[in-house]
């Protein structure tokens, strides 16, 4: 009988990243929670974001099936913002990020009521 893995460690993982892209945490230990893919497509984004988000959160967590999470999380720099989807997947190891990608670019300025 397996264990079924926590998707909130997913979640915290996602966390962990997007903590990467804003210089809060260092990448070498990031490396650590990605597979060959996932490590492969962060680091693209890393090198499309211009200058280090400030704000970073997790919008929503959702889990297809046992094995994968599928977070949609929104990254903001100033007046811009992007989403961004983090898959994670079970391993031996536990969860570990899969895939990653910026969905959606705004440059526009937040309207103020």
């Amino acid at each position: 009988m397996t264990t079924r893995i926590s998707p909130r460690q997913a979640v915290s993982y996602s966390t962990f990243f997007l903590n990467v892209l804003t210089g809060r945490k260092p990448a070498a230990d990031a490396r650590l929670l990605a597979t060959d893919n996932g490590w492969a497509a962060f680091t693209r984004i890393r090198r499309r974001v211009p200058t280090r988000f400030k704000q970073v959160r997790v919008a929503r967590a959702f889990c297809p099936n046992p094995d994968t999470a599928e977070i949609v999380a929104m990254v903001e720099n100033g007046t811009g913002h992007q989403a961004m989807t983090l898959t994670f997947r079970t391993t031996p190891h536990g969860w570990r990020l899969d895939h990653c990608d910026l969905i959606h670019a705004n440059a526009q300025p937040r309207h103020r009521l």
